[in-house]
């Protein structure tokens, strides 16, 4: 990502009270802001898609308190945060404990598109400004967006955290003028005023994968036309299925809605013809509806392709018709 220049933040000038053109000396201020923590941002139970949080900073601001102070303090505070545990950022990460990690980053911006990095980085600084009165202090919301992008293929199996460090808030008051982006940045203070800086800390960035599977399509099986059935038909289908990394999973096939016991059958009008599903391409395993006689793998993350082997045996003297049946596929995780 490459940097943007920093925002330059407006400067407004303000007719110093008589008092301090008579000569008279400048009352003593002692203003400071001070920050909340610890911060958490959660993002819940993400997929593959891209998934958004946010939480608040809230910062409190002292004004002047000398009475010799007519003047608002006007404050410039620039926002930054460190690459944390696990190393990283653009993008920063979150770690399950098991050797897997997620994606994700920090942004000043509802639109993600300005990345908020450490002090010393070359992103862009966070910034913005405010006044406060005389004898006041001020509470300041700063938002922070948080983005887990979209693609990640990642275990369910244990939750992930993230834990940034080295976060502050620099800040930069004067009385004169607004101070800049690089007052702010730099710890340098504004006219008349002063400078600080206030840390925060973080109780973690969260979230966890989906343990969720889905069937993406199962294709028609479809024998064909015969005439009487004198010989056997074989043929085939697929089933998509697709589960997060490392999450099992097993998929059974009914007997149908036309069956007799274990036997399933197509149906046209009254007449019945038996057929047959199996797991393997001899057609020796038949596949059904309990774990035992079901189809079981594991989560890649991508799509698995399951083929389904059928057969129709000879049925001399089978009637003419449009012969069909349904069957309901079952995936379990």
């Amino acid at each position: 990502m490459s940097a943007q220049p920093p925002r330059q933040l407006p400067r407004r000038a303000f007719v110093l009270p008589a008092l301090l053109l008579t000569g008279l000396p400048l009352p003593t201020l002692a203003q400071s802001c001070s920050a909340t923590s610890p911060l958490q941002l959660n993002f819940g139970t993400v997929t593959a898609a891209a998934s958004d949080a946010q939480t608040t900073l809230q910062l409190t601001c002292q004004g002047p308190s000398d009475l010799l102070a007519a003047l608002p303090a006007q404050f410039s505070v620039c926002v930054f945060v460190g690459e944390g545990t696990p190393t990283g950022i653009a993008p920063r990460r979150m770690s399950n404990g098991n050797g897997a990690f997620m994606n994700y980053d920090l942004y000043a911006d509802p639109a993600r598109t300005q990345l908020i990095g450490p002090l010393g980085s070359a992103y862009a600084v966070y910034s913005l400004s405010f006044d406060v009165g005389v004898r006041q202090s001020r509470q300041v919301s700063i938002p922070l967006y948080g983005r887990v992008p979209a693609g990640q293929i990642l275990p369910a199996t244990f939750p992930y955290q993230g834990i940034p460090n080295a976060s502050m808030v620099r800040y930069s008051y004067g009385y004169v003028f607004t101070p800049t982006v690089d007052e702010c940045r730099n710890g340098v203070a504004g006219t008349l005023g002063g400078a600080g800086q206030a840390t925060f800390t973080w109780a973690g960035v969260n979230a966890s994968y989906a343990n969720s599977c889905r069937i993406n399509a199962a294709s028609d099986m479809d024998f064909g036309r015969s005439d009487g059935l004198a010989s056997s038909h074989e043929q085939t289908s697929t089933i998509s299925l697709q589960c997060p990394t490392g999450a099992p999973w097993s998929v059974t096939l009914n007997d149908g809605s036309n069956a007799v016991g274990s036997t399933r059958r197509m149906a046209s009008a009254g007449n019945r013809i038996s057929y047959e599903l199996y797991r393997d391409a001899n057609r020796l395993e038949r596949w059904g509806n309990t774990a035992a006689t079901g189809v079981a793998g594991t989560g890649s993350g991508n799509p698995s392709i399951l083929t389904v082997y059928g057969r129709v045996p000879a049925q001399p003297g089978t009637r003419a018709g449009n012969y069909m049946d349904t069957v309901t596929v079952t995936l379990t995780y």
